[in-house]
């Protein structure tokens, strides 16, 4: 019994109350669970995708590394010192002459001759067969370098375009572009007879045409 001035407390009203209050808590608290879920995950995407690049990067590292100490070094030195105990007189009248060419062809064919007659033959340390093999040396480095950028090879449409390549391919066109170019460039002549000689048709295609793609003609 109460006082007639004091109504009966409603007990269902604040039972009702009570829960509205509940569900609400909890409709807030999910609302901030989901939101720091969604947060959460992606920002493990985000360093997963970082993490990915920066191993394509190192790969790309490790490959250029590998150029300049690996057992391609050899090769490349021998061929560098080749030109560089060249006259530099000879080297001057060279590229004097090459200016005044008017086409590519014609260019192509006088780089060609000069490297057959003053590269090739090699020195007191090297046979005109060392100097062979050492230019497929560097061609076969240069093309799994290319390769592990992407070119080349039977990569398909999709994997070309939705799976990036091994080697972080930014990386590998900084450090190779301008050597792989200057390259097929002097021995694009020299790769023809190797792969007329040994069969081997796919010799320096993947370096010539990662050399000559979009990412390294500005």
């Amino acid at each position: 019994m109460t006082s007639a001035g004091k109504p009966e407390p409603n007990a269902g009203a604040t039972e009702s109350r009570w829960l509205d209050w509940f569900e609400a808590r909890n409709g807030l608290w999910s609302a901030i669970q989901a939101g720091a879920l969604i947060v959460g995950g992606g920002w493990a995407v985000i360093l997963l995708l970082i993490s990915f690049h920066d191993r394509r990067v190192d790969l790309a590292m490790a490959q250029a590394a590998q150029f300049v100490e690996g057992r391609t070094s050899e090769a490349r030195q021998l061929l560098d010192r080749l030109w560089y105990s060249s006259p530099a007189e000879l080297i001057d009248l060279f590229r004097e002459a090459l200016a005044h060419l008017p086409n590519d062809d014609e260019r192509g064919e006088a780089i060609h001759n000069f490297v057959s007659e003053y590269i090739l033959s090699g020195d007191k340390q090297a046979n005109p067969i060392d100097v062979q093999l050492a230019i497929a040396d560097v061609a076969a480095q240069l093309d799994l370098i290319a390769v592990c950028a992407g070119e080349g090879g039977d990569r398909s449409w999709l994997a070309t375009h939705l799976i990036p390549a091994r080697c972080d391919r930014a990386t590998v066109e900084e450090y190779f572009c301008g050597y792989a170019d200057s390259f097929h460039t002097l021995y694009g002549g020299v790769l023809d007879d190797i792969r007329r000689t040994t069969g081997n048709q796919a010799l320096g295609a993947a370096s010539e045409k990662f050399a000559r793609g979009p990412g390294c003609i500005e």
